[in-house]
């Protein structure tokens, strides 16, 4: 998602988010302070970075990132052509697998199906998680022809986020070939559940165990020269209204859940929300009824919200379940007096009232970082150093919303190459040129955890 739509997450004690008239359980981890980091004297950044990308070692990775090119690009479209719809992940999950076995790692699978590799370092340094995420936003049903013409290739999901998964396994294969040694550590892999409503479950759940083990996350999505720093939190609800129903003549009279949806609607429609940080809503689908002539028994809707601050997100939550409750509210008060609620309240359910029910099924946190900090400035000096101009941007909703909701150095990068028609059947992605993208990214990589007789880590390991 990194592409089309480019703090900590308020866990209340035992992993449980309070919402009027309700609780919710998440399966999560509770920090109420970002970790700090070890002080530490960091030589100057640009003259270490470029001590790095000119070493014998890190010329040689470059290179083989080139000639790999073409490889690499067999692989995208041969994972494009795997289904991956969350939650259903396992298949590709299953050949990426094997694909890091073939580069010369040893990769595991855990139970949700995040797939990851250790490359050790000599263990004087941070440990760095670096993933692309599996899942797209195609249904199982949803045909996957690859049209290439030259170096564009056009196929759902061919970049968003195949490409960062085929640049995951060109970076594998680089650094065991040119026998690059970090000082720190690397993690290196592809994760679930990042699209949609797969509510970023493969970092929640790969955090929730191993946190305390990792000192910074690069989540590699997409195409371009971008770095994502922050984290637009989330909050989505499948809203249920329930009444009687009945015939839409003879019962006459009695509550319609369409009726206090659409007031709902209606009241959401209204609501003001400040420009910055830029805060959103939508109801995206409406779903109810049974036929032309029938008061509908059950109706629903499915609701977004979005903020860059965490603050905002929530009063927007608490105006929008207001909005709900005040539906209902009217909607019964609307029909309490009419003739025909008295003829047939007693024929029917819920004794002819509306009922609703408020689900939550997505919760990602919103969260920054300085755009100063070392995880940034390192990642975006190395881009600088291979020559790239890079753009940023302030936050997006991505896999690294989770690690900076809990105060880890976390950014999400562009893979290099062109794209398009991202979330759409026409998705297509450029190539030319596309090594570029993941010899920088290579670069941020070595910057932030050293290369051992070369270059010193730029990030800090966290206390912990």
């Amino acid at each position: 998602m990194f592409l089309s739509y480019i703090c900590l997450f308020k866990i209340i004690c035992g992993n449980i988010i309070h919402h009027p008239n309700r609780i919710y359980k998440l399966n999560f981890l509770r920090y109420d302070m970002p970790y700090q980091t070890e002080e530490r004297m960091v030589p100057n950044m640009k003259e270490a970075i470029q001590t790095l990308i000119t070493s014998d070692k890190m010329a040689h990775a470059f290179e083989y990132l080139k000639q790999d090119e073409a490889h690499t690009i067999d692989q995208q479209i041969e994972l494009v052509q795997i289904s991956s719809f969350s939650p259903f992940e396992e298949k590709r999950a299953i050949r990426f697998k094997e694909l890091l076995t073939e580069a010369g790692l040893d990769p595991v699978m855990d139970e949700v199906h995040n797939v990851y590799a250790h490359i050790h370092g000599t263990g004087n340094g941070p440990t760095l998680y670096v993933s692309a995420h599996l899942d797209t936003v195609f249904p199982p049903e949803t045909p996957l022809p690859v049209k290439r013409e030259g170096t564009k290739i056009y196929a759902p999901g061919i970049g968003d986020d195949t490409r960062g998964l085929a640049e995951i396994l060109t970076l594998a294969r680089a650094i065991k070939e040119s026998g690059l040694k970090p000082v720190g550590d690397i993690i290196i892999g592809g994760n679930v559940g990042e699209e949609g409503l797969g509510d970023l479950r493969g970092m929640r759940h790969f955090f929730s165990q191993n946190a305390d083990k990792v000192d910074g996350f690069i989540s590699v999505d997409g195409a371009g020269c971008l770095i994502c720093h922050g984290g637009t939190g989330s909050h989505r609800y499948e809203v249920t209204f329930r009444g009687p129903g009945g015939h839409s003549f003879g019962a006459f009279g009695l509550v319609n859940p369409i009726f206090a949806m659409g007031r709902a609607i209606s009241y959401i429609s209204e609501l003001r929300t400040p420009r910055e940080p830029k805060t959103t809503f939508s109801v995206g689908v409406v779903n109810g009824g049974t036929s032309i002539n029938a008061i509908a028994y059950e109706c629903s809707m499915l609701v977004d919200i979005r903020s860059n601050g965490l603050k905002e997100l929530e009063e927007l939550d608490a105006k929008l379940q207001e909005c709900i409750k005040r539906a209902v509210e009217d909607e019964n008060n609307r029909w309490e007096t009419e003739r025909s609620y008295e003829e047939f309240k007693d024929s029917f359910d819920h004794n002819g009232r509306i009922t609703v029910d408020v689900k939550q099924i997505g919760n990602r946190p919103a969260g920054s970082q300085p755009k100063d900090c070392e995880i940034v400035s390192a990642t975006a000096s190395a881009f600088q150093a291979c020559g790239e101009d890079v753009e940023f941007e302030s936050a997006g909703s991505t896999d690294a919303n989770i690690p900076i909701s809990l105060g880890i150095p976390a950014i999400c990068v562009g893979g290099g190459g062109k794209g398009g028609a991202c979330h759409s059947v026409d998705e297509w992605y450029d190539s030319k040129d596309a090594y570029k993208g993941s010899q920088r990214v290579l670069a941020a990589i070595f910057a932030l955890v050293g290369l051992d007789g070369v270059s010193e880590p730029l990030l800090s390991r966290r206390k912990k």
